[in-house]
């Protein structure tokens, strides 16, 4: 537990920084947070070290790539039938697979992780409401507020003053 301790550490001190990257650099290691996570879970539950030694399945491997798409293309592509494009299959196989693997479908991992960044980008960033819609390629700040309240229950600037 003292190594997310220290990868705790290292984010909060890449938001306080004035680093030009910082937006980057805190989401890199956030993402290196939650493999740290995944790593001590590895480690202390044994059924997971007996379901790893299994070579991964067509379905999981896709899935994992599915995964790399949605963070590289998140704050870009919202679309199921992107994703599936980008991975060569039709959406309702693409979709099949995904909910079949993770018990959600593929439109909830997008929104779930668009939302996150979204979050993370109004609370740690210096962005405006109407920058980060902008940003994460919503056509216009109406349509952004509309889609980050009905995937959260607030409004974007709600969700600011309760930070």
């Amino acid at each position: 537990v003292h190594e997310l301790g220290i990868f705790f550490k290292q984010i909060e001190d890449a938001i306080d920084t004035e680093d030009y990257f910082r937006i980057e650099i805190t989401k890199r290691l956030l993402a290196a947070y939650i493999y740290k996570i995944g790593s001590i879970l590895y480690r202390h539950l044994p059924e997971l070290k007996d379901e790893a030694s299994q070579p991964m399945k067509r379905e999981e491997i896709l899935f994992k790539q599915f995964i790399e798409l949605l963070g590289k293309y998140h704050c870009k592509e919202r679309r199921v039938d992107f994703y599936a494009e980008q991975m060569y299959l039709s959406p309702k196989h693409f979709s099949t697979v995904v909910k079949k693997v993770s018990g959600k479908t593929a439109g909830e991992w997008i929104d779930d992780y668009v939302i996150l960044e979204i979050k993370s980008l109004l609370k740690y960033s210096t962005m405006s409401i109407q920058e980060v819609a902008y940003y994460m390629n919503f056509p216009n700040p109406s349509f952004f507020g509309k889609y980050f309240k009905q995937h959260t229950g607030m409004s974007p600037s709600e969700y600011k003053l309760q930070i």
